[in-house]
């Protein structure tokens, strides 16, 4: 699995709180609870605030903030929009361009980082943004410099160690990633996806044990943070798997399902560990219920295809096949 470059966290990028002029015991304690990154709770008290009220622009860029960091791009567009309209600057119309950036416009993404430019021509995330859009279009070399260009910014930036990490990665050159990876670490060694990322690296690589070691520090961050990040879970149980230690990789992912038991990425997993495990009902299910939380996807429909073959059910194993060749065919188009 390649490392995810559509996932961008834009850490320290959050402006600080206006504060609060108003009597609005709401809002005061969504700011504490989002300081705390008690980002569920906090979303619903900041909801409630009224566009008449002072603290409407800062509680849009907050849940501009929560919709991305929660991989809903498409609300976090329209609260950063709306935050912008109240106040312009680079740091916001930076997190515009992530969440456009997310839904894969890329034009207005890059329109919103050359903005955050104008406003600072030395707004280092700036050129962050555009290495992303570079390395989804797949122009490396100007993905690279964006990064570079960056880092000669600041190279105390954790994240955009990471991109430029990815898109080495993406282009093949692996030791450079690991070494990427490796720096954004010591910047940020509470990262999960970071650790995510490199263990995947290290893997390819051919450094098995330095992979879990990886992915074991990645499990240690996640368990000590608020916020969960279901790709190591998914990641390290797919190691594992590989590597045929059948029941590490289902301790591992149901530990990530008792947390997060709605992730379609976790329930496809369990459903690859119990058909290797010729657990061919129960890896019907799992698949069954990642197609149910997760949407058509030709790797899940494949894997019941293969299941319910096993199971000599033809039925299903012929409009899985079919579902498959289908996704797979209009995901080349």
């Amino acid at each position: 699995m390649l490392p995810r470059i559509v996932i961008f966290l834009i850490v320290g990028l959050v402006l600080p709180a206006t504060p609060a002029r108003s009597s609005d015991q709401d809002f005061l304690t969504a700011e504490k609870l989002y300081r705390a990154k008690e980002f569920s709770r906090a979303e619903q008290l900041y909801s409630q605030v009224d566009s008449n009220n002072a603290n409407y622009p800062v509680a849009q860029l907050r849940l501009g903030t929560i919709y991305y960091l929660t991989e809903r791009p498409v609300q976090a567009e329209k609260c950063f929009s709306i935050y912008l309209r109240f106040k312009e600057s680079p740091e916001a119309y930076c997190l515009l361009a992530g969440a456009q950036f997310n839904q894969r416009k890329f034009n207005l993404a890059t329109s919103s980082a050359q903005r955050a430019l104008k406003l600072d021509h030395n707004f280092a995330k700036a050129y962050t943004v555009l290495g992303m859009i570079h390395t989804a279009e797949k122009d490396f070399a100007n993905a690279q410099a964006a990064y570079r260009e960056a880092l000669k910014l600041n190279d105390n930036d954790s994240d955009t160690w990471f991109m430029l990490g990815q898109a080495l990665f993406l282009h093949d050159d692996f030791a450079e990633a690991a070494r990427a990876f490796d720096r954004a670490l010591e910047i940020n060694p509470q990262s999960v996806r970071i650790y995510d990322d490199l263990a995947r690296t290290k893997d390819i690589i051919g450094d098995p044990k330095g992979a879990e070691e990886c992915y074991k520090e990645g499990l240690k961050a996640s368990r000590a943070q608020n916020f969960f990040d279901p790709h190591i879970y998914v990641g390290y149980g797919e190691f594992l798997l590989k590597l045929d230690r059948l029941a590490d990789s289902q301790s591992v992912v149901e530990e990530g399902l008792r947390t997060a038991p709605r992730n379609a990425g976790l329930h496809y997993e369990l459903s690859k560990v119990q058909f290797r495990m010729n657990h061919l009902q129960e890896a019907a299910q799992e698949g069954e219920t990642a197609l149910s939380l997760g949407g058509p996807d030709y790797k899940v429909d494949f894997l019941l295809a293969q299941i319910y073959t096993a199971m000599g059910n033809s039925q299903e194993a012929s409009k899985h096949a079919s579902r498959a060749a289908q996704a797979a065919l209009n995901s080349n188009r």
